[in-house]
């Protein structure tokens, strides 16, 4: 099952998540598919969460996972298209201040500037 699709916007990778909820069966796919979206140099992400429905603490364990091997390459991960749930959750578990988030995947991809 594909768990999201991707595509480079200029220099930025964006991740487009495309399902409601997974277990923790899904979510090791979903670990192993990132992991192998990976590749060393590619440093600028965004996460499109547009589509996921509840973003459960599998699938935040999951972007956290992510989000470390990326910042100890030196990049980042922005976000997008978050539900006001979705919002909330990220604020309640402050990863607010461990992800940039923004209305639209345009406003996500431009907050990286030139760099890159």
């Amino acid at each position: 099952m594909a768990y999201f699709s991707s595509e480079k916007v200029q220099s930025v990778i964006v991740i487009r998540f495309a399902f409601n909820e997974i277990n923790l069966q899904q979510r090791e796919e979903l670990k192993k598919e990132l992991g192998e979206m990976y590749v060393p140099g590619e440093t600028r992400f965004v996460f499109n969460l547009a589509k996921i429905g509840f973003l459960s603490s599998l699938v935040i364990a999951t972007m956290v996972f992510f989000a470390k091997k990326v910042r100890e390459a030196g990049g980042d991960i922005k976000l997008c298209g978050l539900s006001e749930e979705a919002q909330y959750v990220i604020k309640v578990t402050q990863l607010d201040k461990m992800f940039a988030a923004f209305a639209t995947e345009e406003e996500a991809i431009k907050s990286f500037g030139d760099k890159g």
